[in-house]
């Protein structure tokens, strides 16, 4: 099969404001210790060519077997490994909108018929989908599908290859994730991201997390050395660092919290969150924002102008940005 080429997605994270709420982080910043071993690590040393290690730390994380856990560049990165490795021409890709602009970029890569659907999962699923992915908690949106009916819904559909983008499921309710402690079903593969949960998106860091034999073939797909030094070893450490993203998964929700009161109080329609960020329709928000020296993420592009989403604010920023929306 031959990859199509496709135009980039749009993305935030670029922001040159003070204040930049279009990417959402870890809104306590940096993991301590993440950054010292990046820091630290032997640049005059190849890294492991296979990031063994870090499967062995994100496998001791969750419970898991090390032969379950495929080390990838970013949750990214990842999702272009999943669908690359099971696109054809003639299979269709369906993802739940709106959602992560790579989805239709990965699927059009890969040669699929890509289709987006409002529908609830299990509507859309009467289609018979070859692949769904789904973001779980849901970007822009933040809604979170608990795990166990995530679960359910995958067991019942087996003829449906399942990505489920957990890039966000570490700020989300604890039931969120299908990895806590259990093997994902064996036609699911899981996507997370510690670039987001460590709070450093200048090191791309993730990994895939399914059945042993779906896990072996794609990890048969990737390059050596899929990290750099630096990146594996604060991959490595990080994942042992559950103090720093416990907490800057409760800061996050408090402040999306008080930014959805804040929000509601102005007038504008802010939906339920399960994640660091919140959507919300306010036309005239991000030029008032932007007057302030804060950067959102317009979410014109994912199909929905007029709204606007915003990571939750670090601490130190978060009055300014309460400041900022209420008015």
């Amino acid at each position: 099969m031959r990859l199509q080429s496709s135009p980039p997605a749009q993305h935030g994270g670029g922001a040159r404001l003070p204040i930049d709420l279009s990417a959402s982080l870890n809104p306590l910043g940096p993991s301590p210790a993440a950054l010292e071993a990046a820091r630290r690590a032997d640049l005059g040393r190849y890294p492991d060519p296979s990031a063994a290690p870090l499967a062995r730390a994100a496998a001791a994380r969750h419970g898991l077997p090390a032969d379950t856990i495929v080390p990838v560049p970013g949750a990214s990165w990842g999702l272009w490994l999943c669908l690359v490795a099971h696109g054809a021409p003639g299979r269709c890709c369906l993802a739940l909108g709106p959602c992560f602009g790579e989805y239709r970029r990965n699927a059009e890569i890969a040669g699929f018929a890509y289709e987006e659907t409002s529908s609830e999962l299990e509507v859309a699923l009467l289609a018979k989908p070859d692949l769904v992915v789904l973001g779980n908690p849901s970007n822009p949106g933040g809604g979170a599908i608990p795990g166990t009916r995530l679960r359910a819904v995958c067991e019942a559909h087996p003829g449906t290859l399942f990505v489920v983008d957990e890039a966000f499921a570490a700020f989300a309710p604890p039931d969120t994730s299908l990895i806590e402690g259990a093997v994902p079903p064996a036609n699911v593969i899981v996507v997370r991201s510690l670039t987001k949960e460590l709070g450093l998106p200048g090191l791309r860091m993730g990994y895939l997390v399914a059945a042993p034999g779906l896990a072996s073939e794609l990890r048969g797909i990737l390059p050596a050395w899929p990290f750099s030094a630096p990146a594996l070893a604060a991959a490595v450490i990080g994942c042992a660092d559950l103090d720093h993203i416990r907490s800057g998964a409760e800061t996050g929700r408090r402040h999306v919290q008080l930014m959805t009161t804040t929000l509601t109080r102005a007038g504008a329609e802010v939906c339920p969150s399960s994640a660091n960020y919140l959507l919300c329709r306010a036309p005239a928000l991000l030029e008032k924002l932007t007057d302030r020296g804060i950067e959102g993420r317009d979410c014109a592009s994912f199909g929905l102008p007029g709204w606007v989403r915003l990571a939750a604010p670090a601490p130190l920023d978060l009055p300014a940005v309460l400041e900022a929306i209420g008015g």
